[in-house]
């Protein structure tokens, strides 16, 4: 990679993922357990603000949840899977130079000034989010370890 690097992170991406296809789901605390129902692995940010805690184990949280009106839901890996190929499709229309990082992130080159870094940044954001319902936020900066922009 050259230039600038843009992180783009999707936001909650399990929780996200449900939500594309539970719009009922959006607005309502949502966790995703691990295999098997084990524990939280991804919580929306309205659990996060019920204090939510990511390894929660489900058996041990199962009552509390309930009161708390946590939806909970079992995870998809395929779902998950086809929403990143989704997502990184998106990306690589926005440069010819894209890594993919992991299931929910992935890095860009960038390059412009600071007005145009964040007006592509913005329309990046809302492309993905009109295409796939998945929100993402996108760091520039001038390597991968360091975010000096977060748009």
């Amino acid at each position: 990679m050259t230039g600038l690097v843009a992180l783009v992170d999707c936001n909650n991406f399990y929780a996200s993922c449900e939500r594309v296809f539970q719009p009922a789901l959006r607005g309502k605390p949502v966790v995703v357990l691990s295999n098997n129902d084990g524990c939280v692995i991804a919580r929306s940010n309205e659990a996060k603000a019920l204090g939510v805690e990511t390894g929660a184990p489900w058996h041990l949280y199962r009552k509390r949840f309930e009161e708390l009106g946590v939806v909970v839901r079992s995870s998809n890996y395929t779902l998950y899977g086809d929403m990143s190929a989704r997502v990184m499709t998106i990306l690589a229309d926005f440069t010819p130079s894209r890594e993919v990082y992991s299931i929910d992130e992935a890095f860009l080159d960038v390059a412009g000034s600071p007005d145009v870094l964040a007006e592509h940044a913005s329309r990046l954001r809302q492309t993905v989010l009109q295409w796939t319902g998945i929100p993402v936020s996108v760091g520039i900066a001038p390597t991968k370890v360091l975010e000096s922009f977060r748009g």
